[in-house]
Parts: C-alpha cells; structure tokens; sequence
C-alpha cells in the first residue's frame, strides 16, 4: 500500500473485534472484522477487497502494531500478531483496504475495544473468590398448612427419643422420596426409612453426604418391601403426588415396624450397633432434588407425647430448629463492599464471575448480572464499563446478590463462589483495583428455601421482604483464594451476552372469582416485576405464572399447562410501597395474585430474560398465515436462549444438543447469532473430553452439557455435530473454530465407522449404535414418541441414524477438505459413498424407503415418512427415486415431530415441492404451526399436541429451526461458500404472490423484495460490498456484484 489520496472508494465499517463492536473482554491475541462499504456508485471492482493493512494504537494514539500489508479477501476472523498487549486496557485501531483492482481506499476511523483480565497472563487477576460460612434458613416452608421439606441430608426434630418410640405422621410424595431417620445422632447417623410411591419402603443406614450431591450414596439395606427398587420415584411435581397417607414407625430399639394407612409394609429387626443406630434422635431426610410434604408429625416415647406437631395451626414451627448449618439446597449470598475512591474517575471497569449467578450493583444502580453453569475449567467472566455509575463519587459501594442451586438440568454443581475485580482510572493516570476477598462482608440473602419447582433441580424462589440482614448478621467473607483455586482454575470471557429488557403486561383483568390476572400477550421468558401500592409486614403472596387460563378465568394450573412445574413466586412483603421483582425466569403468558385485591397492584410487568443478538433479518409474505406462522418461529429461536441453548426456559433448562442444533439454524439465520453457537459448540466438545474419551466410547457427545447429572448421550444427537459445525463454518468462515472442533469431528466419524460391521445380516450398516437408555437406546428418531407416527424402532439397523451417519462421514469430509486434510477428506468421502450405496439397496424395498432391518436382516415392514425424509434430505437418495419420494412426502402430509420437522422441509424443498412446504407451514387441519396458532399457542411446542397427562413443553423452540428453509427458500437467499462471500438469491416458484426480507450474513445484510406479475417475476435485491451474488429467475440467471439491482420479465434489469 501507499499513501496518498485515496483512489478507492472502499472503506471498512463497523469493526469487530471478537465478533463485537463493542468489545470488553478481548484477549491476549484478539481476531478482528469488519463489513465493506464503497458507496453507490462504486465499480464491481472498487467493491471488493483483496488486501488490508490494520494499525492499532493505544488509547493516546501511539502505535502499538502495524499488520503491514496483507492480501487476503477475508474480513473476518483476522488474527492479531503483534506485540503482547496489556490486559484491562483500551486501544483503538483502523484499518485501510485494498480493493480487488489494486486501488488504496481510506483508512476507516479509529475504532475502540478493552482488553479484559489475562487467565495466561503473569498478573492476571488482583482477586480472590469468596463465599459465606454454608448453612441459613433450613429447607423446611410452611405451604398451604402443611410443612413442606427439601433436599437435605438431616433436617432434626425437636426431640429426643428413648425407650420405645412410636411416631406418626401424616404424609404426601412430592418429588423423589420421602425420608425420616431414626435412632441419629447426627448426619449421615441412624437408619434412614424412606418411602416410595405405592406403599414401598426401605430401611438402611443414614447415608453421609452434602448439599451439590446429584444423588445420595447407597448404604447397606436393612430391609424393604419386595417392590422398593422396582418402584419409580414421586414426579409429581406442581401436583401432589398420591393423597395424604397415615405413617406409623414403631421402634423399640429392636424392632422396626412400618404402618402405611394401616396396613404393615414392613417389619424387621434392627439391632443397636455402635456408631450407626444408637442415638436418639429423630430428623427428616430428603434425597438431593426430592421434596415431601407433612400435615402433622407425633412422637411418644414409652407411651408418653413428646412431639405433637400440627403444620396447620398457628406456630407450628415455634419448638423447632429452622436454620440448619449444613449448605442449603438454593443458597443466597449477599456480598458488599465500600472503596474510597482518592480523585474524579475517567475510566472504571467491573470484571466479575460467579457459580452459579450474581447480579452487582454500584452505588445502587444495577451494572452486571454474570453466570456460569459449567464444570470446573470451563467458567467464564463478564465485564462492564461503570465509568459513569463512578464519574461523579468519592466511593465506590459495589454489592451483589449471589446465587448457588446446586446440580439441576443445564447446571453442575460446582460449588458457591463469587469473584469481582473493579479497576478504576483516575484523572492523573492513576489507578486502584479493588478486588474481592476477606475484606468484604457477605450475609444470608432474603430469600427461604421454598423448595423445587420440578424433578429437574430448579428451586422455588420465595423472596422475604422482612428477612434482609440486620448490620449485626453480616460477617467478613470466606476466601477460597486469589484466582485461580482448584474449583475455579480458568475464566474465559463471555461474549454470549444475555439481554434483558423490561416489558409490561398488556392487560390486567380480573377472573371470575375477582383474582387480578395479568395478560402478556405472549408467552417470555420472564422475571415478573409487580409494584405493589401497598404491602402488609410478613403477608405472604402469592404470584402465579402460567400458559394457559382455565374456563374461570384463572391460570391452568394442571400437569399439562403447567409442565408439571411449580410456577409460583411466592413474595412475603414488608409495609408500605414496594416494587418486586424476581431474580430467575420462567416462561409464562399470564400471571395471576391469589388474594391479592386489584387495587392493590400498581404497574405489572416482567423483564424479558434472551440472548443478545447483534442484528435481526425480516420476513414478510402476501400469505397471512405464513406470516403469522414466521412471526411464532421468529419469538420461538429469539427466546429459546438464555444463558445458553435451553430445551424450555421453564421445565428443563438444560442445553439438549439437539434442541441446540435446531435453535441455532434459526438464530445464525435470523439474527446473525455466532457467540451462542460457537459456545455450545466448545461445550459439547468438552462434554466428549470430559465423559466420552475411552477407545470405545470416543464421538460421542453428551445429550445435555453442562448438566448435573453427568455423563449420558443419546446418539443420533451426537450424529448431529458435524452437520451443525458444518453450517456454522459455512455461515461464518472461522477456520480457527473449524481446525479447533475437527479432532472431535474426526472422532464422530469414528463411531459411525465402529457400528458398521463387515459382516452378518446387517453388513455395511450402522448397526445398533452404541448409547442411549430406555426409549433413547440405539437412536432416539423422534421426540416425544407421538412425533415418532409408529417408526419401527424394533430394527437394528434404523433407515435414520444410517442417513445421519453417512451425514457425519460427508461433513467431515468436506470440513477436512475445507482444514486442507485432502486425505483424510478423500477416505471419509469414500466412507461416505459405500455407506449411501447400501443404504440405497438394503433399506428401498419395492421402491419405498423402510424404516430398517432387523437383527436378522428382514426389512422393517413400515416406511415412515422420517425413512423417505431423512435420506432425501441430505442427498442420498438417487436422483432417478428422488421425485418420486418427494411426491409422496408431499401427499402424506406432517408425520413428523417438531424435532426432526426440518428434515421433511429441507427433503421437499430439494425437490422444488414448495407448495406442499407451504401446506406444512399453514395447514391448520394437520399437525403443524398453523394449528398451534388456532391453539392459541404464541412459543412453538415440544410436540404437536399437547396430550393430556403429560408435561409437554409450550415453550420449547426446536421447531423454530424452519426459519432456515423460510429464509434460504421462500425469501430465497442461500449462502454458499464460507463467511458469506457468496449466495444464490432465487425466488421459489411456488403460490406466493409476494415476497420481501433480510438475512443478515457475516459480510452484511442482503435485502430481498420480489412478487409475481402478469409478465412474470419481478425482483430487487441489494447486495453488501464483498459479495457476490448469483440470482437465478425463472427465465435466467445474472451474476450479480455487491449494489442493488432491478429486474423485470421484460429488460431483465
């Protein structure tokens, strides 16, 4: 390059680095990009780049790196390669083009980004994670006048028995089992009687073990009813398990007698042995995540009362011991601390962590909410700028509410701690750090343990307006130690940003029975927010969310409506004015106050819990329904993201892998998601290091990670990654993620290969693919099972996971072709093509796909629609059957489940059937999203139909992976090589009249507009600079250059 005038009109805007702009947290080697701008009247030639050259300065402006020259036509994922730069420091950069006829454009103004804290780096981090002494309010909540115990491992009574004991108890199953120790002295002392449902029961010794367990240990069984093991554990969850039952234990320090509604269960003796059952104490024991319920308890020891507990009347717990000093199950810490600040403040940030969330204040306004889920080594940190929270103050008062809940779905356990870094600048170019450690206070947070929401380790938050610490209950916090510790040995930044936007309830009404029910129009993901003009000192209410209202006008809460979940937010007030806002989310439509008397409530809103995304594409088409059908997958893939990838945001939190895979085909396509993507991605990649390393075992992938209850896969998910690395790559050019996943890549492959054997009945099949349990073992095919419209899933060798599989070996060649591994490129390819010739002759029978073969190599007698889809989906299927399978996918209409309903599009569309694309989308006479509108549904569901008795989702967003085909075939904008430098734009020819939209690439933002005319077609289009673009007509196809363009049937331009 030279300077001088510029002779080309090319210049960069809207500089990234890390994929942002505007970037805090970047590391020791940042990557940059950028989008191109050379004006309208540009040549095709002045609107592409050929050549670079990027300066970065500090933030004076002196020089710190000069890339020099460098041809390359990327704009993305550019590395940096010079001088270490200093973490937790501002830089700006420009960066000056050359275009693709060799002409020099202007350098683009300075743009700015801070580095964050350095993991690698020798100063790294100036604070330490600290934590409160474990223990608070004991998991013990008075409901509805019973008395309501969670997960702990020794909850004691209030007495002391010798001699002969006789209790009784009046019972109910919650969640898991209900258990009570006897003869303790302690935890992990006594004989633990636990119930089942059913009337079963065990006696075994008191298991040892702490709060973050997933599970308690096995000890050695003293006796139990023949059933006990065989017998499920409670999911009752949000709806009582089976009714009351009247429990009597008689125990004579011999002999161990178990009444359950008058019948003996079981009988036994239980001699005293030292260390284990000689004491006298009796305590309450529920295993991690389960809950049971007591109206009354009594004890009488050698025929006098000692205990007479009754949970309903007034005082109930007044002789009881309701703090506990083991970990609580929903552990909240409230951390603060006050620094003077010597002199005005020109630059302040705040760098914090937390397991498993906390949310900072400064100065008393909110500056920063950061989580982590994950497993030790895989934790992150966020960071904010607070410049000017401090720009104006002598003091910096920096507080935040902790939160730790223990192992859940979508969540390790970890264990609780909190680490915060706020750096300040003075106006002298002085600075201060302020770090955490045992100089600040910390204290119970004001909230009791209300126990779970459901079977998946969500609890129920029940803030308490009385209970916030008094000055005397604050103490100087615990430290682990100054970063890293053994719990916490790596922070990376986190650049999946979560956005959170309050919204406000767009009616309030009253039910029949006069309750006020707040309408949001739609169902988010939520914390309410309720002003309340006037609140009561210790009045507990209730706050109800929910999907649906009852004929009554009240929120449906069933199994069904309500996912089997307890959707309250219970709320003890204070006196007076007082605004309430909860702290965790939970999908809902509605919210309802038992109780409560309309005039009461002030403004009712909710802040909207997402994932932040840096744009967002359009649809619209002269088709209504199709309309509001894109509108429902658009909220669906917008807010099925929150911290991470979820199943729902309300059941099951977790980060499924298949429900990722389909959420970010919407999210990459709609609204240019990357960070969420590239995120899951490392994850599930961690998952295979962590769990799935053994010779055996290696390719496989975790069904959900990071997750609490460990290692378990199911298999066709695993098939998914490549295919979903593949379209991340093609959508975003990074090779560096490419080379970083491929290993893992080259493993799935792997084993694929392993399950093909060379010989037998099912020779040159994948053949029982190895994983999975219960309805999941060999292959899932389709969740839930109705979605599954009677796939045989008796065969061995199923026609899905073999299309998947040869999907696996396809991607990874075509990925190693991509990393410049020919070889292996060129073995997989061949992998690939054997696999596709036995699947094309073993599993067509009569000239119809079947389902697949079993053991003994008969073909399966059922041909699903799943069995036509998935091979001709994905280019198996010989050109010379594709039509016709086509046609009769098309003629059967939806038998397929919203998991896997993509396949079927994607299999239509390769064959030119939009029409019948367009009947899936707005049929409301068949399964499909047409309906679920007429259902009322505004969140796309887990299954078609809600099926009565189950807990199927209303929010769950797998479905939402269509806005893909929506975007690349109705709008008609396809990418086609990698980081978007070129698409196809072509309109379908189909029964739309009409139709215009946007899809964000990586290189900018393509803009479509077409309708159907007498004459023909007529099309405009604008292409971003740095793309080119192929526009096929009906009657022609135009290479197209970045500009926008015009044509017409008549003069083609």
């Amino acid at each position: 390059m030279t300077s001088g005038t510029p002779a080309s009109p090319l210049v960069a805007t809207n500089l990234m680095v890390e994929g942002s702009t505007e970037c805090l947290m970047a590391p020791l080697s940042p990557s940059f990009g950028w989008l191109l701008d050379a004006g309208p009247s540009a040549s095709a030639g002045q609107s592409f780049q050929s050549a670079y050259r990027i300066r970065l300065m500090d933030r004076a402006g002196a020089e710190v790196w000069d890339s020099g020259t460098v041809v390359a036509d990327q704009q993305h994922h550019l590395p940096y390669t010079g001088p270490q730069l200093r973490q937790d420091s501002d830089y700006q950069w420009t960066v000056q083009l050359t275009d693709s006829g060799g002409a020099l454009g202007s350098a683009s103004p300075p743009a700015r980004f801070s580095t964050g804290i350095f993991d690698d780096a020798g100063n790294g981090w100036a604070a330490e994670w600290i934590h409160r002494n474990p223990g608070g309010r004991a998991p013990m909540e008075l409901v509805d006048g019973s008395l309501r115990v969670s997960g702990s491992p020794h909850l004691p009574w209030p007495v002391s028995a010798g001699g002969s004991t006789v209790i009784t108890a009046r019972f109910r199953l919650r969640l898991g089992t209900a258990g009570i120790i006897l003869r303790s002295n302690g935890p992990g002392n006594g004989v633990l009687l636990e119930l089942k449902p059913h009337r079963t029961a065990v006696l075994r010794m008191a298991p040892d073990w702490e709060i973050g367990a997933m599970t308690a240990p096995a000890t050695e069984v003293v006796a139990e009813t023949p059933a006990f093991e065989a017998t499920p554990v409670s999911r009752a969850g949000a709806m009582a398990g089976e009714d009351w039952q009247d429990l009597v234990v008689t125990d004579d320090n011999r002999r161990i007698t178990i009444t359950i509604d008058g019948a003996t269960v079981l009988e036994t003796d239980v001699a005293p042995s030292t260390g284990t059952s000689t004491g006298t104490g009796i305590a309450f024991h529920q295993a991690p995540r389960s809950q049971s319920e007591y109206l009354s308890v009594n004890v009488s020891s050698d025929g006098k009362t000692v205990l007479s507990s009754d949970f309903a009347a007034p005082g109930a717990l007044s002789d009881w011991n309701t703090a506990t000093p083991l970990r609580q199950p929903d552990e909240w810490t409230l951390a603060k601390a006050t620094f003077a600040l010597r002199r005005p403040v020109v630059r302040a940030r705040l760098y914090a962590a937390a397991s498993h969330h906390a949310a900072f204040t400064l100065n008393g306004t909110p500056c920063l909410e950061t989580t982590n889920f994950g497993y030790p080594g895989e934790h992150f940190y966020n960071a904010a700028d607070v410049t000017d929270a401090l720009r104006s103050s002598n003091t910096a008062a920096l507080t935040a509410v902790a939160h730790w809940y223990g192992p859940g779905q979508g969540r390790a356990a970890g264990r609780p701690g909190l680490l915060a870094q706020l750096t300040v600048e003075y106006d002298d170019g002085t600075r201060d750090v302020f770090g955490s450690g045992p100089g600040w206070l910390v204290a119970e947070g004001p909230y009791r343990q209300g126990g779970y929401r459901n079977d998946e380790g969500d609890p129920i938050e029940h803030l308490d307006a009385t209970a916030w610490p008094a000055p005397e209950n604050w103490y100087p916090a615990l430290s682990l130690g100054a970063h890293p510790v053994a719990d916490f040995p790596v922070l990376a930044p986190n650049y999946a940003g979560v956005a959170r936007n309050q919204v406000s309830a767009v009616e309030l009404f009253t039910a029949g029975d006069g309750t006020p029910v707040a309408d949001f129009g739609r169902v988010v993901p939520g914390r309410p927010v309720v002003e309340f003009r006037q609140g009561h000192h210790g009045r507990t209410v209730m706050l109800r969310a929910g999907y649906t209202l009852q004929p009554d006008g009240r929120v449906d809460r069933g199994k069904t409506a309500s996912q089997n979940t307890d959707m309250t937010f219970p709320y003890t007030q204070k006196d007076g004015p007082q605004r309430y806002e909860a702290a965790v989310h939970l999908g809902f439509r509605y919210l309802e106050f038992p109780g409560v008397q309309m005039e009461e409530l002030g403004a009712v809103g909710a802040r909207v819990i997402r994932a932040g995304h840096p744009f967002e594409g359009s649809f619209h088409s002269s088709d209504h329904t199709l309309n509001r059908v894109f509108t429902l997958l658009r909220d669906s893939a917008l807010f099925g993201a929150q911290e991470q990838f979820v199943d729902t945001p309300t059941r099951e939190k977790g980060q499924f892998l298949g429900d990722a895979v389909n959420i970010s085909y919407a999210t990459m396509a709609l609204f240019g998601e990357r960070h969420f993507t590239a995120k899951a991605l490392r994850e599930f990649a961690g998952s295979a290091k962590r769990y799935w390393d053994s010779s055996e075992e290696r390719g496989r992938y975790n069904a959900v990670y990071p997750n609490g209850d460990g290692k378990r896969d199911i298999p066709d998910f695993s098939l998914m990654m490549p295919e979903w690395v593949e379209d991340y790559y093609r959508l975003s050019g990074d090779n560096a993620l490419l080379h970083e996943l491929l290993p893992c890549l080259l493993d799935t492959a792997g084993y694929v290969l392993r399950h093909i054997p060379g010989s037998g009945p099912t020779a040159g099949l994948v053949t029982d693919l190895g994983g999975g349990a219960g309805p999941y073992l060999h292959g899932i095919v389709d969740w839930p099972a109705p979605g599954r419209f009677g796939y045989d899933m008796d065969c061995v060798a199923r026609t899905t996971v073999n299309a998947q599989g040869w999907s696996v070996l396809d991607a990874v060649s075509r990925l190693c072709a991509a990393a410049g591994f020919e070889r292996e490129a060129a073995r997989h390819r061949d992998a690939a093509d054997e696999l596709a010739g036995h699947i094309n002759a073993r599993l067509r029978v009569d000239g119809v796909m079947v389902d697949g073969l079993y053991a003994d190599g008969r073909p399966s007698l059922n041909a699903s629609q799943h069995a036509t889809s998935f091979p001709l989906s994905m280019g198996i299927t010989p050109s010379e059957h594709a039509a016709k399978d086509a046609g009769r996918l098309a003629g059967m209409g939806m038998r397929q489940g919203p998991m896997t309903v993509h396949r079927l599009l994607r299999a239509l569309l390769s064959q030119n059937h939009v029409d019948a694309v367009l009947d899936l989308l707005t049929n409301p006479t068949q399964p499909g999203w047409a309906r679920l509108l007429e259902a009322g549904g505004s969140f796309t569901w887990e299954a078609w139909e809600l099926e009565a008795g189950t807990d199927y989702s209303q929010s769950h967003a797998w479905s939402a992976s269509v806005v893909r085909e929506i975007l690349e075939y109705l709008l008609g904008v396809r990418v086609t090589a990698p980081g978007a430098s070129a698409v196809v734009i072509q309109p379908p020819v189909c029964r739309l009249e009409q139709a215009s939209g946007s899809v964000p690439t990586q290189r900018g933002v393509v803009a479509v507009s077409w309708k159907r005319t007498a004459d023909g077609m007529e099309l405009e289009c604008t292409v971003p600079a740095g793309i080119s673009a192929q526009v096929v007509l009906p009657d022609r196809t135009v290479a197209a250059g970045p500009g926008t363009w015009r044509f017409t049937p008549r003069d083609g331009i």
